[in-house]
């Protein structure tokens, strides 16, 4: 039998738009007590905060260079973004491709990938994962914060950027090594 976790106590220390913030007290049946255990969860009564999406146009892999401020760099991973009240994780993941690179995929190219949990250590969310295959340019992206460029990649130079830990977002690997698997 596995050992039985409870929570003692809650403190809410901060809050946005977006997330609550947590300190938890909380015990194992054996005895262990772990204080002010750090819990970053979303607004609302659903995990699956957001989506990200794998954006495929002909043979290439649209890749977004960000900035990220927690990291202070510039980063490389695939559009991703929150699920907004009232919208279903397709039209999510629709919105936030054309919102961050201008392109277009028909609902009936999405492809699901699954999901993933960020960090379950910290945050109590699930990113729902999507390949959008067939992409068009129809606009240029939005002017969202951090957002240097976005680039064009041949698949296999991508596995290479990955590889190499260049593209070391958990949303972009995933999503890219499920799509290769699913799309056999």
């Amino acid at each position: 039998m596995s050992e039985q976790y409870r929570t003692l106590g809650r403190t809410k220390v901060a809050e946005n738009s977006k997330f609550d913030v947590y300190f938890d007290n909380i015990s194992s049946d054996v005895g262990q007590i772990i204080k002010d255990y750090l819990v970053v969860s979303p607004k609302g009564k659903s995990m699956n905060t957001g989506v990200a999406v794998l954006p495929l146009v002909g043979d290439c892999i649209a890749l977004l260079k960000l900035y990220r401020h927690p990291v202070s760099s510039f980063v490389w991973e695939i559009p991703r973004g929150f699920v907004d009240v009232g919208e279903n994780a397709e039209t999510s993941a629709l919105r936030e491709l054309k919102e961050e690179t201008g392109l277009h995929c028909e609902p009936q190219n999405l492809m699901p990938l699954g999901s993933l949990l960020p960090d379950a250590g910290v945050f109590c969310a699930r990113i729902l994962l999507f390949a959008a295959t067939a992409c068009f340019r129809t606009a240029k992206p939005q002017s969202d914060f951090g957002l240097a460029e976005v680039h064009f990649l041949p698949k296999e130079e991508v596995k290479d950027t990955m590889l190499r830990s260049v593209v070391a977002d958990p949303c972009s690997l995933v999503a890219y090594f499920r799509y290769l698997q699913l799309a056999k």
